[in-house]
């Protein structure tokens, strides 16, 4: 289930950058770690972001902007 109060912040942040951290949505501050861990793992399981396990921590991809941005580059994946 997403979260009620997805602040304007936290979208902005999931949509100018390609992905974001626990860290990103704390530094920024919108939520407290666990909040902010709660808010991005329901965006992920609602398929808006994906979770990636990279070392210690977790990144959190916005799909559909990334494949904006690569749309039409030959280089991409």
């Amino acid at each position: 289930m997403l979260p009620n109060n997805c602040s304007q912040e936290l979208t902005e942040l999931i949509f100018v950058h390609l992905y974001c951290r626990i860290s990103d949505v704390v530094k920024a501050g919108i939520a407290k770690r666990q909040t902010a861990a709660n808010y991005l793992n329901a965006l992920a399981a609602e398929g808006i972001l994906r979770k990636i396990r990279a070392g210690r921590e977790n990144l959190y991809i916005n799909p559909l902007l990334l494949e904006l941005l690569t749309e039409g580059d030959t280089t991409a994946p």
